[in-house]
């Protein structure tokens, strides 16, 4: 097993299904499939028993651990057998935790400059195009799009806006879970 408790792993494993979702959506619950699989190992685990346990094909559990790697939420080590050499995947315990509390801080960052800009009073943009200005842009160019010369229609952000603090305060849900504060 992992170092720490179950609720930290079962912690780990939630901020990891979430920062997947994220990045790459759609591979959430089974990066959280293959992160829990090796959590319960708690030892180097060759790629191929990873796909053949979890039922995953082999290119796409793949992916999922590059992916992870990636990230820095897991490694890999060379492996010898009797007549190939595997590559096993193991939870990088040292720093996972740190990995992911920063890409989580930093995704919140991101989030909360995004819902500020959704937020000024007046943005324009072209229906065609869908470039998007702000009101002294918008003025700059008369109304008319740069680039097609259409006209430029306000922009609606309340929607935007709500998303943006819906994912941003899960996000802030989620670090307080585990303790740290939010920037």
């Amino acid at each position: 097993m992992v170092r720490g408790s179950k609720r930290a792993i079962n912690q780990i494993a939630e901020l990891v299904e979430a920062l997947l979702d994220m990045h790459t959506p759609g591979y959430g619950k089974k990066a959280r499939l293959i992160f829990d699989y090796l959590a319960e190992q708690g030892t180097v685990i060759p790629e191929e028993y990873i796909s053949k346990n979890l039922g995953l094909k082999s290119n796409e559990a793949r992916r999922i651990l590059q992916i992870l790697a990636e990230q820095g939420i897991i490694s890999f080590r060379r492996m010898a057998s009797k007549d190939r050499s595997l590559q096993g995947w193991y939870i990088d315990t040292e720093n996972i935790e740190s990995v992911l509390i920063t890409r989580l801080k930093r995704a919140l960052e991101k989030l909360r400059i995004r819902l500020e800009y959704e937020k000024q009073p007046a943005i324009y943009y072209c229906p065609r195009d869908r470039l998007r200005f702000t009101m002294d842009q918008a003025m700059m160019y008369d109304f008319i799009c740069p680039r097609c010369g259409s006209m430029l229609e306000e922009y609606d952000g309340s929607l935007a806006v709500k998303i943006l603090e819906k994912r941003i305060n899960e996000i802030e849900e989620m670090l307080k879970k585990i303790g740290v504060q939010s920037i």
